[in-house]
């Protein structure tokens, strides 16, 4: 009965706040098109069509990240001192466009250009989408709205690049790219019709927005700076296994790409399966004893990496380092949301973004360096070292919490 009403609560959520449902549907739909541009549409366009190289490539995905990373902290700052739905539509249109133009230039530096336009489309929507849901909700729901969120997220995630492979294997690069567009403008259009802003207006708000980033100096205590550094630690160990994950599945396992897929189904599904019962647990007894405890349980497989190659052993190990995934993703997002100030949310959000998204900028090239210079299991050891540097500071923000 007590599972029953737990996994009832999101259904009560979604009915009785609508704004939350469009919310969710806006991640859903922004990050199905965001994975089939970034992974499967974007490479195999510029190598293909234009002919560029996997240089022209690399420059091309980073300059998205990079101009996500540099726009997220101001675009945060303008969700405060705007509104969160003005920014979020703006976002979306500046993603939306450019996949029109996309097909139609010749040059790979009008199209790198026009990828810089869509990453800041992207790092306008997140900080806005983040503060819009912190408006809905009080601290006791953080736990539980963001295990719902995280978890929408990594579906959107996880369908981009299915999604991508499905599409290109059946319509052309301009069609693909037509899709990608439509998408974002269903995205746009649930915002402009069925969003409604949470805040006050920006003319009952303006004094609050115009201190912001007076907010941001006077609130940004230890405390903070605590939880931004776990938040970089874990997007640098993550970041670094994102270009290694197939690699080790060829290269250290032996086993082909389908076999290696099937590893990874059951570990994902927890995960899924996990993060709002997580996330409930986290508003019901704390957010520190989940945090570390995820901390904790997703530095041993990585940590204990070379010691099998046994595939039953490997999965196991995922299936423990998604167990530790769901317990400290929405632990952590509710403990910023507890420490974020009203009158700042958006900034705030913005850093904490920005912070992410340097560790998933730097995190590939670290463990790219590692994998080739000193041994192919250096990045899963690194990585648990940077889990267990950052279960460490979370204990010492759960001792300060208690004083």
């Amino acid at each position: 009965m007590n599972s029953q009403l737990l996994f009832a609560k999101p259904f009560r959520l979604l009915v009785t706040h609508k704004t939350f449902a469009v919310l969710l549907a806006t991640i859903v739909l922004m990050e199905i098109a965001h994975g089939v541009e970034l992974i499967a549409l974007f490479p195999l366009y510029l190598k293909d069509v234009m002919r560029e190289g996997v240089d022209t490539i690399g420059i091309t995905l980073s300059t998205y990240l990079v101009a996500d990373i540099l726009i997220r902290t101001p675009a945060g700052w303008l969700a405060d001192r705007w509104a969160r739905k003005p920014l979020l539509v703006i976002g979306i249109l500046l993603s939306a466009f450019p996949l029109v133009l996309m097909p139609r230039v010749q040059s790979a530096q009008f199209f790198l250009a026009l990828n810089a336009i869509n990453g800041i489309g992207a790092g306008c929507i997140w900080p806005a989408l983040y503060a819009a849901v912190a408006d809905l909700y009080g601290k006791t729901r953080y736990g539980l709205v963001l295990g719902i969120i995280n978890m929408v997220m990594l579906g959107g995630i996880a369908l981009g690049p299915i999604a991508g492979g499905f599409l290109l294997s059946r319509v052309n690069y301009a069609n693909a790219f037509y899709f990608c567009f439509a998408i974002a403008l269903l995205a746009g259009a649930l915002v402009v019709f069925f969003m409604r802003e949470a805040r006050p207006t920006r003319a009952e708000n303006a004094n609050d927005a115009r201190l912001s980033f007076r907010a941001f100096a006077r609130f940004m205590n230890p405390t903070l700076a605590r939880l931004l550094f776990i938040g970089l630690l874990l997007t640098l160990a993550i970041g670094m296994m994102l270009p290694l994950v197939a690699l080790f599945g060829r290269e250290v396992l032996r086993v082909p790409p389908d076999i290696f897929a099937l590893i990874l189904i059951p570990p994902g599904i927890l995960t899924i399966a996990l993060i709002i019962p997580a996330g409930h647990w986290a508003d019901r007894r704390g957010r520190h004893a989940p945090l570390i405890a995820g901390l904790f349980l997703i530095a041993l497989p990585f940590a204990g990496a070379p010691l099998s190659t046994n595939l039953f052993i490997v999965s196991a190990g995922a299936m423990l380092a998604g167990l530790g995934y769901a317990l400290l993703v929405p632990a952590w997002n509710a403990l910023v949301m507890d420490y974020v100030p009203e009158n700042a949310r958006g900034l705030f959000l913005g850093a904490v973004a920005t912070a992410q998204g340097v560790g998933l900028a730097i995190g590939p090239v670290i463990g790219g360096e590692l994998w080739e210079r000193v041994w192919v299991y250096a990045p899963f050891e690194v990585a648990a070292f940077f889990f267990l540097i950052a279960a460490g500071l979370a204990i010492i923000e759960m001792r300060a919490a208690r004083k």
